[in-house]
């Protein structure tokens, strides 16, 4: 992939994240927006192409992951509980990461038995990398 395209893909990938319509469709609100624990929304593509290149990969990996995370919700009717979060580590030679945090209208202990389904299901794929995850928490909002 050419740099320029690389660079629009990471753009996408974050508007992605930021605007949840586009991957969760009608399970999110329209004005659904994520908070970047980081920083602000236009840094999130440079974080992120230190993370994929930290771990010599491509930003098809991230893409896929929150599209089963979106799929796999909507297979099992979870309900979104307000807006996810996406916190990115990048420790200069030591350490790179992400974390998508997309919280469940449910309790705590219940969102645990999904997250485990869905990070078993992308583990049962070969799809369990470790340095982009999207994981479920519980917010019941009742």
């Amino acid at each position: 992939m050419q740099m320029h395209e690389q660079q629009a893909s990471l753009e996408d990938l974050s508007m992605a994240m930021r605007f949840l319509k586009s991957i969760f469709g009608a399970m999110a609100d329209a004005n659904l927006e994520a908070e970047c624990e980081d920083g602000p929304w236009e840094s999130v593509p440079g974080m992120l192409q230190q993370v994929l290149r930290f771990h010599e990969a491509s930003v098809d990996y991230p893409a896929l992951i929150l599209r089963r995370a979106a799929r796999f919700a909507r297979r099992h009717s979870l309900r979104l509980a307000g807006p996810p979060w996406l916190d990115i580590t990048c420790v200069e030679d030591v350490a790179a990461g992400a974390v998508y945090v997309v919280p469940l209208d449910m309790t705590p202990e219940q969102s645990l038995v999904w997250d485990e389904r869905f990070l078993s299901r992308l583990s049962d794929q070969d799809l369990l990398k470790g340095f982009f995850m999207v994981n479920f928490c519980g917010r019941s909002m009742g």
